[in-house]
C-alpha cells in the first residue's frame, strides 16, 4: 500500500509524532496488489474450481523437488482443469479495464495435445463457459502447439500467434498489462511486449482464470508457481 506525505523530510530530519499521525496516510487512489503462492495457501482458500469438468480439480503439490499447483486432466477427450480467483469466498469478478490490471505469473506446461485449443490462461469473465469464442477477457490461449495473445468483448475478439523462435517454453514467466487504449502480453522478457494488441478490449468484468484441457485422449498436465495482480483503482 502507497504511503502519502505531505510534509518532505530532509535525510536524518527529525519529526514529531503529531506530524507522523498527520503526515503519513494510507493512500487507496493508487494501486491494489494480490499476490498467490502455493507455498502459503491452499487452492479452495481463494480459488474456484467449480469449472472443472472430468479432470482433477487443481491442488497444491511437491513435484519434481518444486511446490506448485498441479493441474491434470485425465486422458479422456475434453476433460478440464480449471480455477478462478474468487470474491469474497464465491466465484466473481475481481476486475475491469479501467482498474488498469496488470496480471503476472509462472507457468509450468508438462503436457497436452499439440493439434488442438488445450489451454487458456489470463482476465477472462468468471461465468463463461471454458473455451468458447470470443470470451470478454484479455488471455493467452495454446492452440495447435501455439500460443496465442488474445482479446475480447464477448461478442467478438482479436487472437495473434505470439508463439516465440523457440516455441512455446516448457516453464514461462508470463504478463498481461490492461488499459483503456490497449492491452500488452509479455512471455519472460517483461521488458517488451511480443504483442501490443488496441482490437476488441474486454469491455466487461473479469477475473484471473487458469485452464487445460484433454483432446484426442491426450492428458493435459500443467504447474501454476505464483500469481500476481496489480489493479489500479477506478478513477472515472
Amino acid at each position: 500500500m502507497a504511503q502519502r506525505h505531505k510534509a518532505i523530510k530532509a535525510t536524518l530530519e527529525v519529526g514529531t509524532a503529531g506530524e507522523w499521525n498527520d503526515d503519513h496516510i494510507s493512500d487507496f487512489t493508487d494501486e491494489v496488489n494480490f499476490e498467490y503462492s502455493p507455498l502459503n495457501q491452499l487452492v479452495a482458500d481463494i480459488w474456484d474450481t467449480a469449472q472443472t469438468a472430468g479432470g482433477t480439480a487443481p491442488a497444491v503439490a511437491f513435484t519434481d523437488h518444486h511446490v506448485s499447483v498441479y493441474f491434470v486432466t485425465g486422458a479422456i477427450t475434453d476433460q478440464t482443469s480449471s480455477m478462478r480467483l474468487m470474491m469474497n469466498g464465491s466465484a466473481g469478478d475481481i476486475t475491469y479495464i479501467d482498474d488498469a490490471p496488470v496480471l503476472s505469473f509462472a507457468l509450468w506446461l508438462d503436457a497436452y495435445h499439440t493439434a488442438d485449443n488445450v489451454a487458456e490462461f489470463g482476465l477472462i469473465t468468471s461465468a463463461t463457459a471454458l473455451f468458447t469464442a470470443n470470451q470478454n477477457g484479455a488471455y493467452f490461449r495454446i492452440n495447435g502447439n501455439k500460443i496465442y495473445s488474445v482479446t475480447g468483448t464477448g461478442a467478438a475478439e482479436t487472437a495473434t500467434d505470439i508463439t516465440p523462435l523457440t516455441g512455446i517454453p516448457e516453464y514461462g514467466h508470463y504478463r498481461i498489462e490492461l488499459g483503456a487504449a490497449n492491452c500488452k502480453f509479455y512471455i519472460d522478457d517483461m521488458l517488451t511486449p511480443v504483442k501490443t494488441e488496441t482490437l476488441t478490449l474486454p469491455t466487461g468484468d473479469m477475473t484471473a482464470k487458469f485452464t487445460i484441457r484433454s483432446k484426442n485422449n491426450v492428458n493435459s498436465l500443467m504447474y501454476l508457481d505464483a500469481v500476481g495482480l496489480t489493479r489500479n483503482r477506478y478513477k472515472g
